[in-house]
């Protein structure tokens, strides 16, 4: 049974889950690390060192208003609830951030691996690949073209759930719908319409 590994990430405008459903942290004072991620904190920490990371901290946010605008044209980054196998797949990224750094990452980059018959797999970047969550069975779902990006991948649960993935590259996107469309997932049936809407 072979598998081919994406480097991917979980796209700003998606959701995060809520911190009372990611496992316990591993040292408590990692938690100072998103006090000291707020806008303000940043902004009197850059002012003495220099001007440009003034200057960036200054823009926090204009980028989250541009980052809420994203959100709102892309739609969500995933449907169904976590207890779905989309949001199973959500959880474990998370909560190995959670678990490492206390902190709910904008974008978690992880490793997505799909096997010839059709299983997803993922974990983040810095785990071993024994430690992979999800072993899901999915496909392709089709993107509404107007929400189409060239990097997007809708991944497809058999039980309706979806979520989205952002690769490095166009190219690399293209190869994981070619091996997702390979297999049809078990549990979806004869065809692969409930993973097209």
């Amino acid at each position: 049974m072979g598998a081919t590994q994406f480097a991917v990430g979980l796209p700003r405008y998606g959701r995060r889950p809520p911190v009372r459903l990611l496992p316990p942290p591993q040292e408590r004072r990692t938690r100072w690390r998103a006090l000291r991620d707020s806008f303000l904190v940043r902004f009197v920490l850059a002012l003495p060192d220099g001007p440009v990371e003034a200057a960036w901290a200054l823009l926090e946010p204009a980028r989250k208003a541009w980052w809420l605008l994203v959100r709102l044209w892309a739609g969500p980054g995933m449907r169904g609830g976590w207890e779905s196998d989309a949001g199973r797949l959500l959880l474990a990224v998370h909560g190995a951030y959670w678990t490492r750094e206390a902190v709910r990452a904008d974008e978690p980059n992880c490793y997505a691996r799909v096997t010839d018959e059709g299983v997803v797999a993922v974990r983040a970047k810095w785990l071993d690949v024994e430690e992979e969550c999800g072993r899901v069975h999915a496909g392709v779902r089709a993107t509404p073209r107007l929400r189409a990006l060239r990097r997007r991948v809708d991944i497809g649960f058999p039980d309706g759930s979806w979520l989205t993935v952002r690769t490095l590259t166009p190219g690399a996107a293209e190869l994981l719908r070619e091996v997702l469309e390979a297999e049809v997932p078990r549990g979806i049936g004869a065809g692969r319409a409930g993973l097209n809407t």
